[in-house]
């Protein structure tokens, strides 16, 4: 504690009614005027609005008031707006504690009578807490003016070409031969029918004349070190084997190859050689080999491509590269892919050549609309909607909708009918989504033309001769639909590209429950991850369309500049540090830190606070408690513990959550009104790593019946690691007599909120049935406390 006597003023939210409805705030200011150390105890209508900012400003600077505490709504919405209003009267805003009594209480209970008792022990908690908090000092650092982007698609390409505008250097890393992802791919994009290649290759060759981007192709993110800031990226390139410098592109070595491989960007509906372009338009435009199907890396023979290139271009020589690049800021902007329908029998994709997927089919019309099967044109074709999205089993499919689905067949119906006069397009479809600007004017406009529209599940696609038997019903008919056709286009759902999840783990941010990249909020920051200086955009965020894309590209520069032209970075203070009179080197926190942010030193052992990210798993390793982690101190977090565990007036139970998401989604279920036990006390901590035995006896010691951990899926304590946390934690606790039911844990992403509702509600009835903790049992772990404390003095 500072030498100065703790003067804690606490002010309480009503929040228009979100709290006071159910918490009896007059109550609450009157138990919180009467704890230790509290001055002042205030209620107000909005605490956040500018009254209620003046407020808290009035009492630091008319009270001496150096301690607040805001009992209020969520810290997540209003943290930051608090601590500029003490620090703006002269109070370090590290001097500031919130408690949540909206989200996590008021949101989540009915009962006014258990809510206030609960807000109660969540004030007492947090002005316990309050008492021992220590003035920090953010430190600065330069922020490097250098971004990667990582995926050369339509989000990829115009992020860099609108970072590269304003003056940044941008190295945009794309691990096929060429950029412009599957966009590249589309014959003509809805709703304005404009020739796709027309619209994004003027943008590929920009970004590969722009003197600020680098395009890096064939390339692939291998490691990911630093911070915010000042990261350094690792990038294996792969080699071409064709010398880019010396590259015209004439096509001569392909024409010469002997080999021929399905071709990955016509969709395996032609072939390629094995040295080639992937596409005509490609950039960089230059050739590279295939070794997985070149003769003379699988069998040691040919080289004719080498004998004939005029350019002496072909280059067997080249090796494997590992660059590293040095920049302030990544973005991630990974794209999709589809869902492969073999999955879905009922459809009976790769059984006949004719049923196809709709990326396929947009091959097909810039080939020249013909059936695989026979090259003829189809004249009865049959678009599928929703195959493997939407779907109850996610087993087989995913349960989001693809997005784009409804208007590309749309789209493709028209084009149809455009390529062949007589042909007859029919959709069976789920629901028509045309959410988007002009989709429901084309959307008429394919009704307009003929396009046949049948509500109704899919029953399944079967083979017959020539001819494909579609089953399906339709329910505004009230009746079963039963259709020969001669082309099937299936219209996949979509899902992240495979590298994602790698991806996200060596970028160190979370995906979601649907796998795709988790934005840092969904409405505030859609394009910012949950890691500062890590950007997200494009379909590896979610599904959309080429509009939607390009208005997140655009976004995600201007977030990635803001953040980067400032010039520097702030430092967390909020990090770990070494009581060097305790360490006896060990080395232990060294072992355990996820993050390499211990080392040692010839003056012993040291944190990197620019490295440490402040999850304080080190800290209950430590055998001596030499080390602690600033603003989740062990002073602090056993004072807040004891706070809301005393009064003991029902089975407590305290849900240690760690981190931003297992916050979040939390929060996310108060937002949504879901109801659990008031017996449920959450404590905020950086990590549940954080969180030892010591924590735990404290907690059962001073009133506590259960415990559970929650910890995000994102976090980088992994749930293998939380899980053997866990379980060495039960262990120790039944030689204090505690029951290992009484512990608990889960991880969670931000939206499933409903895991933790029912973890809750588990323990909450397991608890109920074990009743409370002898106390006899809590005697004896407070004597064990209170010794420990003397030997650690």
């Amino acid at each position: 504690m500072t030498k100065d006597e703790p003067k804690v003023g606490v002010y309480i939210c009503h929040c228009g009614g979100n709290i006071s409805d159910t918490v009896d705030v007059e109550r609450l200011r009157e138990a919180t005027s009467k704890l230790k150390g509290v001055k002042v105890a205030e209620t107000y209508e909005y605490v956040c609005s500018d009254p209620g900012q003046e407020m808290i400003t009035r009492g630091i600077r008319e009270h001496g008031l150096n301690r607040i505490v805001v009992a209020s709504c969520s810290p997540r919405m209003h943290l930051d707006t608090f601590k500029r209003t003490v620090n703006s009267a002269g109070l370090n805003p590290y001097f500031l504690d919130m408690t949540n009594i909206r989200e996590q209480c008021s949101w989540v209970h009915d009962d006014k009578e258990a809510a206030t008792a609960k807000a109660i022990d969540l004030v007492r908690g947090a002005v316990e807490r309050a008492r021992y908090l220590q003035p920090l000092e953010a430190k600065s650092m330069p922020v490097k003016q250098e971004v990667l982007v990582i995926g050369g698609g339509v989000a990829g390409i115009i992020t860099s070409i609108e970072l590269a505008d304003k003056g940044y250097q941008v190295y945009l890393v794309e691990r096929s031969p060429s950029i412009g992802g599957h966009m590249a791919q589309l014959s003509k994009t809805f709703p304005t029918l404009d020739c796709s290649q027309c619209i994004l290759t003027p943008k590929m060759v920009y970004a590969g004349q722009h003197q600020n981007i680098k395009i890096v192709s064939m390339a692939e993110t291998i490691a990911v070190e630093g911070g915010p800031g000042n990261f350094r990226v690792l990038i294996k390139i792969r080699p071409r084997f064709v010398d880019a410098t010396k590259c015209t592109a004439c096509g001569e070595c392909a024409k010469k190859c002997p080999v021929k491989v399905p071709n990955e960007f016509e969709e395996e509906l032609t072939e390629r050689k094995a040295i080639y372009s992937p596409f005509r338009q490609a950039v960089p435009r230059t050739y590279a080999i295939d070794t997985e199907h070149c003769l003379y890396f699988t069998k040691g023979v040919c080289k004719v491509c080498e004998k004939f290139c005029p350019a002496q271009a072909v280059d067997f020589n080249q090796k494997e590269e590992t660059v590293e690049l040095d920049v302030g800021a990544i973005v991630a902007c990974t794209g999709f892919e589809q869902l492969d329908p073999r999955s879905l029998e009922e459809f009976s994709y790769g059984l006949h050549p004719d049923i196809i997927t709709n990326l396929q089919f947009e091959r097909l019309m810039l080939q020249g609309v013909h059936k695989p099967s026979n090259g003829k044109a189809p004249k009865k074709v049959a678009y599928i909607l929703c195959v493997g999205s939407r779907m109850m089993n996610t087993d087989k499919g995913v349960a989001h909708c693809c997005k784009i689905g409804c208007m590309a067949a749309i789209k493709q119906a028209i084009l149809l009918q455009k390529a062949v006069p007589d042909a007859e397009p029919w959709i069976f479809y789920t629901d028509i989504r045309a959410d988007g600007k002009g989709y429901e004017e084309f959307y008429a406009t394919a009704q307009d033309h003929g396009v046949r529209f049948v509500r109704g599940r899919m029953a399944e696609v079967v083979p017959n001769g020539e001819k494909l038997l579609v089953r399906a019903e339709d329910t505004l008919l009230a009746r079963n639909f039963e259709g020969n056709f001669d082309l099937v286009v299936l219209s996949t759902a979509i899902i992240p590209h495979s590298t994602s999840y790698e991806l996200a783990r060596k970028l160190g941010i979370p995906i979601g429950s649907d796998n795709f990249l988790l934005e840092r909020h969904y409405k505030l920051r859609p394009v910012d991850s949950q890691r500062e200086g890590v950007f997200i955009s494009g379909c590896a965020v979610s599904p959309k369309d080429v509009r939607e894309t390009t208005l997140e590209a655009m976004a995600t520069a201007s977030r990635v500049a803001t953040f980067v032209g400032k010039g520097e970075i702030s430092i967390s203070p909020e990090v770990a540090y070494i009581i060097q009179d305790k360490c006896n080197t060990c080395g232990k926190c060294i072992e355990i830190c996820p993050v390499a942010a211990i080392e040692r030193s010839p003056t012993g052992v040291t944190v990197n606070p620019i490295s440490c990210v402040g999850c304080g798993i080190c800290v209950p390793t430590c055998p001596l408690e030499a080390i602690d982690l600033n603003h989740s101190t062990e002073a602090q977090l056993m004072a807040q513990i004891r706070g809301v565990c005393e009064n003991r007036n029902s089975l407590k139970i305290i849900a240690f959550i760690g981190g931003d998401t297992a916050y979040g989604s939390a929060d996310l279920a108060g937002q949504t009104r879901e109801s659990y036990s008031s017996n449920i006390r959450v404590i905020g901590v950086p990590s549940v790593g954080r969180v030892g035995l010591k924590h735990l006896l404290q907690a059962f010691a001073h009133g506590a019946a259960g415990v559970i951990f929650v910890e995000g899926d994102d976090s980088i304590l992994s749930e293998k690691k939380l899980r053997e946390h866990v379980i060495e934690l039960k262990k120790e606790l039944g030689k204090f007599g505690i029951k290992s039911l009484r512990l608990i844990s889960i991880t969670t992403t931000l939206p499933q909120y409903n895991k933790i509702v029912n973890i809750f509600e588990t323990l909450n009835e397991r608890i109920s049935k074990l009743g409370p903790v002898s106390q006899e049992t809590r005697s004896k772990i407070k004597e064990q406390l209170a010794q420990s404390n003397k030997e650690n003095v």
